[in-house]
């Protein structure tokens, strides 16, 4: 199979920057797509006009970041699944801001808004059912909530399947995959910080989510999401204001 890209010859001293943007481009409009085998590295650098050492380096970047696949004997194809080379970047992102508490509860607000909004619109009996079963498992956990950490979490994943959008889906694990230490701490001040009946008040939000989502209300379930995490983020707030008070005095 030809695949006809509109190549433009590089002359410029950032040649593999330009190749790894031409080649990006091309999939963004729709010349290549998943499963395309692109042309030989001699004929990529005769089409460019630049050495094979440049359209090699090019090449081996985006195959490192989970565009291509270069197959030994076979030559080089976009990848079916391209949904590492957007997590794989973030992920890197991620990691940088493990430490910054505010930007780590901003992304996964983003998200989990998102994530509710399609879950209402996209859910299948079974993760209704899922949902179901997750809350009534906190409600059984009241009072002394030994095991509401597991459950919270299960319960935004449930929600983050049951939007139906695998690149949500792998992102919400991401994030929890590399927060979850920075997440289960900030969750244990609010708990410290909050007043008696948090416990009650968490399961009482949750229990307002499902439903919603269980009814495909969307934007009671964005509303519910957004007021539920900004609660966290007052909480949390509150307490830093508390512990630097007590650091300066």
């Amino acid at each position: 199979m030809t695949i006809n890209m509109d190549i433009k010859p590089i002359k410029n001293k950032r040649t593999t920057e330009i190749i790894l943007e031409q080649i990006k481009q091309f999939m963004i409009d729709g010349q290549l797509n998943p499963g395309d085998k692109l042309p030989t590295e001699m004929e990529l650098a005769d089409l460019f006009q630049v050495s094979r050492t440049s359209i090699r380096e090019s090449l081996s970047a985006l195959s490192l970041t989970g565009i291509l696949e270069i197959r030994q004997g076979e030559g080089i194809f976009v990848k079916h699944s391209l949904s590492n080379a957007v997590i794989e970047p973030l992920t890197f992102i991620l990691l940088m801001e493990k430490n910054n508490v505010q930007n780590i509860l901003e992304v996964r607000k983003a998200l989990e808004i998102v994530a509710v909004d399609l879950a209402a619109e996209r859910r299948t009996e079974q993760d209704i059912e899922s949902l179901r079963v997750l809350v009534e498992q906190m409600e059984k956990d009241l009072p002394e909530a030994k095991n509401s950490e597991h459950l919270d979490l299960e319960f935004h994943l449930a929600l983050a399947t049951a939007s139906k959008n695998p690149l949500l889906d792998r992102l919400m694990n991401t994030v929890q995959e590399i927060f979850g230490q920075t997440l289960k701490v900030t969750r244990t001040l609010w708990m410290m910080s909050s007043q008696e009946g948090t416990t009650q008040q968490l399961f009482e939000e949750h229990k307002a989510m499902y439903v919603a989502v269980a009814n495909g209300e969307n934007g009671e379930a964005r509303r519910l999401m957004y007021e539920h995490l900004t609660k966290v983020e007052q909480q949390l707030q509150r307490y830093k204001e508390l512990t630097d008070l007590i650091e300066t005095t």
